[in-house]
């Protein structure tokens, strides 16, 4: 996969909303995949993404976090004891929340987030957060570079291999439209439209000269 794919996988992962949608597992077992075949881009890709998206996720916290949990506590009244645990958690053990919260599934799509909505200084959440992201990266790409250890054994991988090189645009692409699929659905602005039909119309074009050249 390319650097720009991996990127965009990891940071849409930790990419508050957008990481409802997008697992970034499979972006991470590629870097492992690749740091296998002897590339370290991979891993530097999907560290990278997911810094930004981490920090993404944090500011928009920040910016937006207190009134969104203002409205959540009023639609859903029996989240105001979760929301008023986690702002005592974070008081109390909130480095080890913040290093820890990517080895524990789900609780990490929303950490930077609450984060930033409880305004914990971002130098407190950069440094935590870079060391929990590394810890997070770290399990996953050795889970990649291990499968792929087992998988060079496997002849049947070399076709799929060769076909996820040679379409990695046109992946790259298809994952772009389904994440402005998804945003119209919650956000009706004319340049999402725009975009998705942009990217529609590049997708056929694509599809229709891969299949021109296979005839």
């Amino acid at each position: 996969m390319s650097f720009l794919l991996l990127f965009f996988g990891a940071l849409l992962d930790a990419l508050i909303g957008a990481n409802l949608f997008i697992m970034g597992e499979p972006f991470l077992l590629a870097a492992g995949y690749q740091l296998y075949a002897g590339s370290w881009w991979g891993v530097l890709a999907v560290f990278l993404g997911g810094l930004v998206g981490d920090q993404s996720s944090y500011f928009i916290g920040r910016h937006l976090g207190s009134n969104a949990q203002n409205k959540l506590i009023n639609w859903q009244p029996k989240t105001r004891r979760p929301i008023a645990r986690f702002r005592l958690l974070m008081k109390t053990k909130g480095n080890y929340v913040l290093i820890f919260a990517r080895l524990l599934g789900p609780v990490a799509w929303v950490v930077p987030f609450l984060a930033g909505s409880q305004k914990v200084s971002w130098q407190r959440f950069t440094i935590c957060g870079s060391i929990g992201l590394f810890l997070g990266v770290a399990q996953w790409v050795l889970w990649g570079y291990l499968l792929a250890m087992g998988v060079q054994m496997l002849s049947w991988w070399e076709p799929i291999n060769t076909l996820l090189q040679t379409h990695q645009t046109s992946m790259l692409v298809l994952l772009l439209l389904v994440l402005l699929l998804l945003a119209s659905r919650f956000w009706q602005t004319p340049w999402l439209k725009v975009a998705m039909a942009i990217l529609t119309l590049v997708f056929i074009l694509y599809v229709t000269f891969l299949f021109g050249y296979l005839v």
